[in-house]
């Protein structure tokens, strides 16, 4: 598993980005946060919601829903969101801090 790696969940359609550090890779969960589509999500705070783009569709990721998720449930990469990296950490950074 990769941080900033969008993965899809084995049940249902759910996407998810990795926002759990590489240095734990030996646990059995990953925090994630889901990717919404952008024409389902309504008002987006988007210093808490980074805005992206996958497979040509407009997503915003979730941060506030955020939550540990079993590996054994987490499914295939979709795709890597490492050129977001610092909108993404500073959504996480937002959510529990507040600025």
């Amino acid at each position: 598993m990769a941080r900033f790696h969008v993965y899809r969940l084995k049940q249902g359609k759910t996407l998810v980005v990795d926002l759990q550090a590489d240095l734990f890779d030996a646990l059995r969960t990953r925090i994630v946060a889901p990717l919404i589509p952008a024409s389902e999500f309504g008002h987006a705070m988007s210093r808490l919601n980074p805005p992206v783009t996958i497979g040509g569709e407009a997503h915003v990721i979730a941060t506030h829903l955020m939550a540990a998720v079993s590996v054994s449930e987490i499914g295939d990469v979709v795709t890597d969101l490492s050129n977001h990296r610092n909108a993404i950490v500073a959504a996480t950074d937002f959510a529990f801090q507040g600025f």
